[in-house]
């Protein structure tokens, strides 16, 4: 056989595929996988709707012609197949980075959307109608690398749905059968769920690569015209206010993601859900850090004390962050703790980061650093908009903390903060006597203060106890009063407080002690959601917290209200929370009444239909069990009389009852002779007393041929 007898025999076409459904289900399933990457991203919206089109097109016209397929088309469509690779390879080669995947995904979308949409002009027969069902996956799977929340689901879902069809409408096509095979569906469902629940839970946390160049992208920017840098997310030309939120989420000014922070003001934050996070750790996400205490409002210091002030830096993205002296000098680790945000809502242009920022990743011209490490976007950040940050992760352990000395562990010398650092950092507005004292009570019996205290840890801790033992917290704060200090009001007045009243009383009897702090805002992890590997931050996830410096570690994050936990959660043990957490909350005692009514309901049922429908069918089924427990079985092809004579046989004592009872229950079955209500009461008291071991003899009144009183039974047994 010559080659290109070859090349013919294996593209001749098999038997024309006749289902209608199995064409539809897989016609279907492509046409949610090119809408499931355009919901995405992958695609755009003229190429998804092109080959929305041309699929459905193509599907129509080769069910058409499945018996007689164009013998020209084949070449036309290896064309266009060949030229979409050649398209693809000439797009990667040109825009692909080196190690960005993502750089690839969206061609590799749109070449399988284009392979795909050609081939459906081209499936006469099953394989080729199969391949169509199969290849879809492929969409989808592309469409689910860029997911980083639920609403793929529905596209899921669909998909699934309609994968499933297409398989039963191949197999009844390859059959001939008809009907659903609901059992094995059932069965085979229930099994795919099994393992996928397992395999879920025994995944590993997730590890996010510091290998890859990380993307970023901003949606609806416009330049920031603020005197100060920040928006609070309505306006790029507008300056972020304290204590103003606006917006669906109600964050703006009211968590300081602005100049200043009042403590006196309230506010209420939703459960809209703000950003999503992939993180290496979870950790306080950082926003904006302040240093000057009025006695109401925290503010930023116009001229940090290092004399740097706010830098503009233009060298686009990445961003390399210069550290601040006092970041600087709290180097004692080499891990690198990376983050990519997806922002949900439009917010404020700053840039939420993990302490000690190196790197950003984020399409802009340029961006703002305060003195503080502030970062801050030169455009508006709207909702869509991706960056990633790579921070040095300083996070020390407790005992670290509790040994901390101006030398780090490996020896390396670590400047302490210089005396205008250390001013700034414990700045009050005037003594407090009442705060001093209430701080050294907390604190007393552990040693002194001094900026390389070794107890500092301690005395953290100790302030921390103190909160979560002796406040209450709420958001419905008591209205403070013209000039009234919110601590003292709070310490030795309510004492009801959240996050900013807590960490800003916290912050200030440190500093009575002579222990360097900054109030700190920005957001906290949220839940974890296994299934995207984010981390779900809401607007109510929003959170102020208290920073303190430590020689050879810098500053390290503490609050007594919120837990950050130390590396991120396995799928297994989200699953097992969140399932323990839904079955402590049901209402049982409703669903144990529900359970019982329903099994007793189904248990009276069970048993009615059991029951035999007739005297007769009950008499006999007593005379058969108690031959079982004979040892005597009836067999099929058995006469009751002939089995009631072998039960006789056992007990001689009632061979006449028996055999009496056989003839009128045979009279009644084969003969339709009824007989009266007082024989049928006498044969069912004689069946079930045989059944019971207590067999007794059948009343001589009643032992009348069954056919004497035929006719003169009386209504109440007719039918019974």
């Amino acid at each position: 056989m010559t080659l290109w007898a070859r090349v013919v025999e294996a593209n001749r076409p098999g038997p024309a595929e006749h289902s209608i459904r199995f064409r539809l289900a897989s016609t279907l399933v492509v046409v949610i996988a090119i809408g499931a990457c355009w919901s995405q991203g992958e695609l755009g919206a003229p190429l998804a709707l092109f080959t929305i089109a041309a699929t459905i097109i193509g599907n129509t016209l080769s069910y058409r012609r499945r018996e007689q397929p164009w013998s020209i088309a084949k070449p036309i469509l290896a064309a266009c197949v060949v030229g979409g690779f050649v398209w693809f390879i000439i797009t990667v080669t040109r825009g692909a980075t080196p190690g960005d995947i993502s750089t690839v995904e969206k061609p590799l979308a749109a070449l399988f959307a284009w392979v795909l949409s050609t081939h459906a002009f081209d499936v006469p027969a099953r394989r080729d109608v199969a391949y169509s069902l199969a290849g879809s996956a492929a969409l989808m799977a592309v469409a689910a690398a860029q997911s980083v929340d639920l609403s793929l689901g529905i596209y899921v879902v669909a998909w699934v749905v309609c994968g499933l069809w297409g398989l039963v409408s191949m197999w009844q096509s390859m059959s001939g059968a008809h009907g659903v095979p609901w059992i094995t569906l059932g069965a085979a469902g229930l099994a795919v769920a099994l393992l996928t629940v397992i395999f879920v839970a025994l995944l590993p946390a997730p590890h996010v690569s510091t290998s890859l160049i990380f993307p970023s992208s901003s949606a609806g920017e416009s330049p920031v015209t603020s005197p100060s840098n920040l928006t609070d997310g309505g306006s790029a030309g507008l300056p972020a206010h304290a204590a103003s939120p606006n917006g669906r989420t109600g964050v703006g000014g009211f968590l300081g993601f602005a100049t200043s922070l009042d403590t006196g003001a309230r506010a209420t934050l939703g459960n809209q859900v703000v950003m999503r996070v992939r993180a290496t750790r979870p950790a306080f996400w950082v926003g904006q850090t302040y240093d000057t205490w009025d006695g109401q409002s925290w503010e930023q210091s116009a001229a940090p004390a290092d004399g740097q002030g706010t830098r503009k830096l233009t060298s686009g993205s990445p961003f390399i962050i210069p550290l601040t002296s006092d970041q600087q000098a709290g180097l004692a680790t080499n891990s690198t703790d990376i983050q990519t945000f997806y922002l949900a809502q439009t917010g404020p242009n700053l840039v939420f980061h993990a302490d000690n920022a190196e790197r950003v990743y984020l399409q802009s011209q340029h961006v703002f650093v305060t003195g503080d490490g502030t970062i801050v976007s030169g455009t508006s950040m709207g909702s869509g908009t991706v960056y990633t940050v790579a921070s040095a992760d300083n996070t020390a352990t407790a005992l670290q903390l509790r040994v901390a000395t101006t030398t780090v562990p490996n020896g390396v010398p670590s400047p302490a903060l210089t005396p205008d650092q250390l001013r700034r950092y414990l700045q009050l507005p005037h003594p407090d006597a009442r705060v001093t004292s209430l701080a050294q009570q907390i604190t007393s019996g552990i040693s002194t203060p001094g900026d390389a205290d070794p107890h500092t840890d301690a005395k953290v801790t100790a302030i921390e106890a103190w909160m979560s033992s002796h406040i209450h917290y709420s958001t419905d704060i008591p209205p403070l009063q013209a000039h009234q200090n919110s601590v003292d009001a709070f310490l030795f007045g309510s004492r009801v407080g959240y996050c900013e009243q807590i960490s800003t009383a916290t912050a200030v009897m440190l500093r009575t002690l002579g222990i360097p702090a900054r109030e700190a805002v920005g957001y906290v992890p949220g839940s974890y959601n296994p299934i995207t590997d984010l981390y779900e931050v809401q607007a109510k996830d929003a959170h102020a917290w208290v920073q303190v410096w430590f020689p050879g570690y810098g500053w390290q994050s503490f609050d007594p209200t919120a837990y950050v936990p130390l590396a991120n959660p396995s799928p297994g043990s989200i699953i097992a929370k969140s399932t323990g957490g839904v079955l402590l909350h049901l209402p049982w005692i409703p669903i144990g009444v529900a359970a019982v009514v329903v099994t007793g309901a189904m248990e009276v049922r069970r048993r009615r239909s059991r029951r035999p429908p007739t005297w007769a069918h009950q008499a006999s089924a007593d005379l058969e069990r108690a031959g079982a427990r004979s040892g005597i079985t009836r067999r099929t092809d058995e006469t009751l009389t002939a089995y009631c004579g072998r039960l006789a046989d056992t007990e001689p004592g009632c061979r006449d009852e028996l055999i009496r009872t056989a003839a009128v229950i045979e009279a009644f079955a084969y003969g339709g002779i009824e007989p009266s209500a007082e024989q049928i009461a006498l044969v069912g008291s004689f069946a079930r007393h045989f059944r019971g071991g207590r067999p007794h003899p059948i009343d001589t009144q009643a032992r009348d041929s069954p056919s004497a009183s035929s006719n003169e039974a009386p209504a109440s047994s007719r039918g019974r």
